[in-house]
């Protein structure tokens, strides 16, 4: 990936739209998202983390998965505290799977009640994969 192509890509992790569906309830995309209008959603926290993920690095070599797993730290608080600030009434989970020899993807979803979280960290024991949260 070219260094443009990837500082456009974090950039846009940055950016933001709101969708409703026929119930007026509020999604929180990504801008980038082509969608603009949603119907029939069972699973809201599923559907906005599937349409908020983004592959931020492919193919994770043994050597870069330490030094990317800090890396993920920072990018996800910084998502978080940006979602926070750009929707000061709403609360968010932000996820950063890390996957060796696979991808790195940053994801985040709204809050929903009575909606469990996208992913429950503590079913990722492997060493070869870690999934962080933050909330």
């Amino acid at each position: 990936m070219k260094k443009t192509d990837l500082l456009g890509l974090l950039a846009e992790l940055f950016e933001y739209k709101i969708i409703r569906d026929e119930f007026q309830n509020e999604y929180v995309l990504f801008k980038s998202n082509p969608l603009n209008t949603v119907d029939n959603i069972e699973d809201k926290t599923k559907f906005e983390a599937i349409e908020n993920h983004v592959h931020l690095i492919e193919n994770i070599k043994i050597g870069e998965f330490d030094k990317l797993t800090e890396i993920a730290h920072s990018l996800g608080n910084a998502l978080l505290n940006n979602l926070k600030s750009t929707f000061p009434d709403k609360s968010f989970t932000v996820f950063v799977t890390i996957k060796l020899h696979d991808d790195m993807i940053i994801r985040f979803h709204q809050k929903w009640e009575n909606e469990e979280p996208y992913f429950n960290v503590n079913d990722f024991t492997s060493s070869n994969e870690k999934v962080i949260l933050f909330e």
